[in-house]
């Protein structure tokens, strides 16, 4: 998922971990330059759509800071 928000473009997506059976949440903040300016991931949960929705909300947190 792309989104922009305040200037800044998130990348977010979730890959599934085989060994624990759970979804890791990641995001990226790209600045306006497409720079990268923020990458990190959210905890794991079980569901696909629910750690891509957590990665994003933690997105907009982060940008919400700076």
């Amino acid at each position: 998922m792309n989104a922009d928000y305040k200037g800044y473009s998130i990348v977010v997506g979730a890959d599934h971990d085989d060994t624990t059976g759970l979804w890791n949440g990641r995001y990226r903040i790209l600045d306006d330059k497409g720079i990268v300016v923020y990458e990190s991931f959210v905890e794991p949960l079980p569901d696909q759509d629910q750690a891509g929705e957590a990665a994003n909300v933690a997105a907009r947190e982060w940008i919400d800071r700076q």
